[in-house]
This record gives C-alpha cells, sequence and structure tokens, in this order.
C-alpha cells in the first residue's frame, strides 16, 4: 500500500511537472487580488467625496474583490485555471505512451486520480488562500473591516473555492469522456454552458416566431430553473451569492451537490476509461452518434437566432435558412473532428440525417404555431383573475419603486388583478384577433396617427395558482374605454397612479412647472405640501380617464424625494432624485385652487414678448393646418423656416400647447408640425408641437 508520505511525494512532482501551471497561477492571482484592490482601493478614495457614506459603500463592495464578483478579470481567471488544472493534470490519458507509463506503475487508477486530482487542487487553492489573507490585510489597514465585512470577506473566498470546484469537476469529466486534449478542452466548453443555451434557445426562439411571446419578468418553472440551468451560470451565482448578505443556504447546498454530482459522475466514468481511447476524438464511441446530434441541433438553431441578431430586418426566414445550413455543416465538421479524415465529412448519415431533421421539425412547429401559443386563450372555468399593462404607461408614470431601485411590476399587483375580469377578457380576445389579422406588437407603429393600435401585456391567474402571461396589439380606443371601465375601481386607480405609491415624509421639496417648461419652487412648509398632495390625489381619484388622454395638461408637479435606497454611485451628493409627471388638468380644480392660494398661477399661453426667437419645421405629411401648407412651399427639409414676422409669432403662440405630455395611452395629438422657441433669458430652446386643426 502507497504511504502517505508516497502520496505527498508523488502530488509534490505532479506539481513540479505542472511548474508552469502553478507560476502562472501564482503571477496572476497576485496581480489580480491584492495589487489590483491596492489600485481600486486608491482609486474609490480619490474619486469619492470621503464621508462615511462613501466609506461604507467601499466597505460593501470589498468582498466582491476576493472572488471576482464585481471584477469580471478575476472571475473569469478562475474558470479558466479551473479548466487547465483539469486538462493538465489528466493529459496522459489522451496520450498512449503515458498511459501505458502511469498504468504500468504499481498504483491503481484511483490512486493517479487523487494524486493529479489533489496536485490541481493545490495549484489553485495555496495562492488563492495567500494572496487572498494579503487583499484581506488591506482592507484592515485601509479601515473597511468594519460590520459584518471580514465575514463576507471569508464567505467570498469560500465562494470562489467552491466556484473553482464546480468548474474543476466538469472539466475532469469531460477529459474522462473524450480522447485527445483539443476535444476535451472543447467538451469542458460545453458542458460547462449547454443547459444555459439549451434554455435561452426556448426564450430566443419564442420571441421571434411567437407574437404574443412575453418577454418579461420571470414568470414560470423554466425561467427559474434557468438560473441553475449550467455549471457556468451556477458558478457566477455562487460568486454573487457567497458576498450577499444573507446569503442563500438553498444556493450553497445545490452548489455543493452539483459539484459532488460531477466529481461522481467523472470517478464513475475514470473506472470505465478505455486504454484505446487515447488519441480518439471520444472515449466511447458508442456516444459519438448521441452527442453529435445533441450538440448540432441546438447549436445550429443558436447561429440562427445570432444571425437574426445581426439585424436582418426581412424576416424569421434568415434563421430558417442559417439554421438548416448550420445543421448540414455542423455534421460534416464533427465527423471530420471525429475521424479527422476530409473523405468522411458525410459519414454518419443516420445521425446526420436525425440532426437535420430535427431542426427542420421545430422550425416548422414554431414556423406554424402548431401547438396554438398565439391563439391560446385561458377558458374561463379556470381563470381566477386578469390583469394589463399598457406599453405607454411608461411614458405617462414614474413610479417611486423605480427611482428606489426597487422591483416593482404592476402586472402582479394585488390591486391590479380583477376577478371580475370581464372587459379585459374581451380585450384579450380583441388581441388574438388582431393577431389572426396580422396586428401584432410587433408591428405597431407608435409615431403613425393613421395606426391606431398599442401593445399591451396582460396576465392570466388561473386557479391553479399558475400566471400565463401574453402581449397583444390592441386598438387604442378599445382601451381607453376598459381602461376607463377598470378606474371605476378605487384600489385600482391607487395601484395605477404613482402619486399613491409615494411615502409623502420622503418628498423634500415640490415644484410646479407649466408651458414656460421652467420649474417653479414652491416654499411650503410639510403640512402645506401634504395638503397639496392630499389634493392632488382627490383630483386624480375624480379625473376622467378620458380627459387624460385627449386633453393637454397645464403643467406638472415636480417632487424631489429622498432616495433612501441610492444606487451605489460614491459620486452622487445627496441621496435625493427628482420625480415628475404628475400631471394636472383644468378639471383638477383643488390642486390649482391651492397653487392660487400659494401664489402660483399656471400659465397657458406663451406671451410674445418673453420669445426671442422662433424657429418653425412643417411636417410635410401634415393635413389638417393650413398655414403648415403654405411654409412647405419655402421649406428645405431639415433646415428649418425662421419665424420673425409678429403677427406670425403670435399665431404659432396661440396654436401651442403644453407637449411634455401624449396621453396617457400615448398619440394625444397629431402634429402639422413643431417649433424651437428660445424665450427670454434662455440660450436654448424648448420644443413644442402644433397640433393639427382641431
Amino acid at each position: 500500500m502507497t504511504s502517505k508520505i508516497s502520496y505527498f511525494k508523488f502530488i509534490e512532482a505532479d506539481i513540479r511537472n505542472r511548474g508552469w501551471l502553478a507560476a502562472l497561477t501564482a503571477v496572476f492571482t497576485f496581480l489580480l487580488m491584492p495589487v489590483y484592490t491596492m489600485i481600486t482601493l486608491d482609486t474609490m478614495k480619490h474619486q469619492s467625496s470621503g464621508d462615511g457614506q462613501s466609506l461604507k459603500w467601499i466597505s460593501e463592495l470589498f468582498p466582491q474583490m476576493l472572488n471576482g464578483t464585481g471584477r469580471r478579470p478575476l472571475s473569469i481567471f478562475i474558470l479558466v485555471i479551473a479548466v487547465l488544472c483539469a486538462v493538465s493534470g489528466f493529459a496522459y490519458l489522451h496520450s498512449r505512451e503515458k498511459q501505458d507509463f502511469y498504468h504500468g506503475m504499481p498504483l491503481s487508477r484511483m490512486q493517479w486520480f487523487t494524486i493529479s486530482y489533489a496536485g490541481g487542487l493545490l495549484i489553485f487553492l495555496v495562492p488563492y488562500l495567500l494572496f487572498g489573507l494579503c487583499t484581506i490585510l488591506l482592507g484592515y489597514a485601509n479601515g473597511l473591516m468594519t460590520g459584518n465585512i471580514p465575514l463576507l470577506c471569508v464567505s467570498a473566498l469560500l465562494g470562489g473555492i467552491l466556484g473553482f470546484l464546480i468548474c474543476y469537476h466538469v472539466s475532469i469529466l469531460a477529459m474522462f469522456l473524450t480522447g485527445r486534449i483539443v476535444t476535451g478542452v472543447l467538451a469542458s466548453l460545453v458542458l460547462l454552458v449547454y443547459g444555459t443555451v439549451i434554455l435561452s434557445l426556448f426564450d430566443g426562439l419564442s420571441d421571434q416566431f411567437f407574437a404574443t411571446w412575453y418577454n418579461g419578468m420571470p414568470t414560470g418553472f423554466i425561467d427559474k430553473l434557468q438560473s441553475y440551468s449550467s455549471p457556468a451560470l451556477l458558478y457566477t451565482k455562487v460568486l454573487r451569492g457567497s458576498t450577499a448578505s444573507p446569503s442563500s443556504p438553498a444556493l450553497i447546498i445545490c452548489s455543493v451537490i452539483t459539484a459532488l454530482l460531477f466529481l461522481g459522475a467523472a470517478l464513475f466514468v475514470y473506472r470505465h476509461y478505455p486504454a484505446e481511447a487515447a488519441e480518439n476524438a471520444l472515449a466511447f464511441r458508442s456516444s459519438a452518434p448521441v452527442i453529435k446530434v445533441l450538440i448540432t441541433v441546438p447549436t445550429s438553431l443558436f447561429l440562427g437566432m445570432f444571425i437574426i441578431s445581426l439585424k436582418f430586418y426581412g424576416s424569421v426566414r434568415w434563421l430558417i435558412i442559417t439554421s438548416i445550413l448550420a445543421a448540414v455543416l455542423l455534421c460534416m465538421l464533427i465527423e471530420f473532428i471525429y475521424h479527422r479524415d476530409l473523405a468522411k465529412l458525410l459519414s454518419g448519415k443516420a445521425s446526420s440525417g436525425i440532426s437535420v431533421g430535427a431542426v427542420i421539425v421545430i422550425l416548422c412547429i414554431l414556423q406554424f404555431d402548431l401547438f396554438g401559443y398565439d391563439s391560446y386563450l385561458p377558458p374561463e372555468r379556470r381563470l381566477d383573475n386578469m390583469s394589463v399593462y399598457a406599453d405607454l404607461f411608461s411614458g405617462y408614470f414614474t413610479y417611486p419603486e423605480n427611482i428606489y431601485s426597487l422591483s416593482y411590476d404592476q402586472l402582479t399587483a394585488k390591486n391590479a388583478a380583477f376577478t371580475d375580469y370581464a372587459p379585459l377578457y374581451q380585450l384579450a380576445k380583441d388581441g388574438i384577433q388582431n393577431v389572426q389579422d396580422k396586428i401584432t406588437p410587433q408591428t405597431v407603429d407608435y409615431e403613425s396617427s393613421s395606426y391606431n393600435y398599442l401593445s399591451i401585456s396582460v396576465r392570466y391567474g388561473m386557479k391553479n395558482g399558475r400566471d400565463i402571461y401574453r402581449r397583444y396589439a390592441v386598438d387604442r380606443t378599445g382601451l381607453l374605454n376598459t381602461l376607463s371601465k377598470l378606474c371605476e375601481n378605487k384600489d385600482y386607480r391607487r395601484e395605477l397612479f404613482p402619486v399613491f405609491h409615494l411615502d409623502k415624509d420622503d418628498v423634500l421639496k415640490v415644484s410646479v412647472q407649466d408651458l414656460y417648461y421652467q420649474p417653479m419652487s414652491l416654499p411650503l412648509s410639510r403640512e402645506q405640501q401634504n395638503e397639496l398632495l392630499e389634493a392632488y390625489e382627490k383630483d386624480v381619484l375624480a379625473a376622467d380617464i378620458a380627459d387624460l388622454q385627449y386633453e393637454s395638461p397645464l403643467g406638472e408637479l415636480v417632487l424631489e424625494i429622498l432616495n433612501t435606497y441610492p444606487e451605489q454611485d460614491i459620486y452622487a451628493g445627496e441621496n435625493t432624485a427628482q420625480l415628475g409627471q404628475f400631471y394636472i388638468y383644468k378639471s383638477y380644480t383643488g390642486t390649482l385652487k391651492l397653487l392660487h392660494d400659494y401664489g402660483i398661477t399656471l400659465r397657458e399661453k406663451i406671451a410674445p414678448e418673453d420669445v426671442t426667437s422662433i424657429t418653425y419645421y412643417p411636417n410635410i405629411d401634415g393635413q389638417g393646418d393650413l398655414d403648415a401648407k403654405a411654409y412647405i412651399k419655402e421649406y428645405t427639409s431639415g433646415a428649418g423656416i425662421t419665424i420673425t414676422d409678429p403677427a406670425k409669432i403670435g399665431q404659432i403662440l396661440k396654436k401651442i400647447d403644453y407637449d411634455e405630455c401624449s396621453g396617457i395611452l400615448g398619440s394625444r395629438q397629431t402634429a402639422a408640425g413643431s417649433v424651437e422657441i428660445i424665450l427670454a433669458g434662455q440660450a436654448y430652446p424648448n420644443v413644442y408641437i402644433i397640433p393639427e386643426a382641431r
């Protein structure tokens, strides 16, 4: 039996034989950990404001420097070293001479495995822990080790080691499945990302072929599974999770189990590794056709999607053509890798036929929607509730949650779900009919006044607890009528309008802006601010939704709020943010009265004497404004027309209105032209549109 001392000598000899890798690991670990950390900390300190908040932010980022969470070079380096340790440690299996030499010695396969495995692990582990400790000492020297930061640093180091083990074990398995170093490296890359590629194809192909595909927030089992779908993705999650507080026990357990499973699989394959596999592409010849199919089908579809990503706007026909062509070429390439003989490019006809046929079948199912994805409407007997969100809401509403960097999805908000969903159900039916009429979210043109459709997202809440999401293109007027019915529910109206999401104690200052686009600060006490916001809330609850689409607002409230969840930005001063788009309409009598009491009257017209210059840009497609037609005769596209005639200036000023709002569903009015107006005391122009004659 080999003694422990002999094991240590064998491991030492193994590391010495891989001295180039040990030296490479030590040098790069030194550069990417203590050296890079010193440079980063010095840069941060010089660029930060030097206050306690900045120091706290730097402290919170410091653990990320120990495993590359915040710096990709270190995380990429750990992955590359894991692959190199596996390849260099078990490369002897891919050489018949070396195999004969190693297996001719009085050591079992498992003993050789232990020696090579331990050698590779120590090549990474020793410099990583040594320079990780040096990095932590740098943190102490810079006063960053406060609170739970030391524990997070230890957790980050352990996360880096666990991430290394996952990639190391995957690469060892790849070496045992192949018979040449090149194919071993390729197999490592395939095993690391294969699951992610498969699941990304699910999303990518659905987005290309299905008109109603919803690609918003994660919604189902597939989306949750994708986070753990491949060792490479799990590796990145381990690195991030190890620097988070609190850490996720489920993530740690899943990572440990994954590492052990790949190690167990590697040991099982190694026990049955045939000696004649050396210098062959694959260790097990019978697996060649299966691996060929498993690689060809997803890779060819992925290449087709890549071509589409290069902005070939003709149609998905290029995806189809490229995928089929790629499948044929990949089959030939894989056969060449197997045999290294050009004469055998067309061998393996059965597996090639299965591969190309599978690609064609998948594309046919998607292209002709054979499973009826776009026409699917959940039966009402299985439906519990529904909610809707229009894409153009994002141009009208700004939610405080977005400022606070919190996750907010109105589709899943409790008060946005309707159990009395009849209007939404009919809207979904209209959307499905529009898909059949070739009116889809992908073809909607928001800038065309003649194309009166917009995109919406619909959530179907099923009685079994499952959520189904779809996107449709629907008629703007129909959606407005549906929205008006929904807003009869005061709880929904409070969910829809951002003013009800505010914490009034976070509002530091209120300004008001009118047609002049110049915010006027209101020196209000806390009580007056709250009184104004309460009056605005009452006006919003009483507002006719149609007015918010067709009427021009007089102006808007602009709030300066306390950002209690600031983004990590050491260059920022106070943690404040501006929140606007609280539009004020003529019907908002309570708000207007209070503003009048505070000495503010919103101006509805611009006085000619306040204008320094006007430049007019007619809309050559405009139909309703005769003045625009007259100007078009003397208009060179893009040049603009300078208006100097006082009478003409007065005419134009009468036609413009507050145009920083396009309506709750957009396209509130059609432009006969636009104007740039420089007001007295301003260096830059305000831009307004001139609506077509109404």
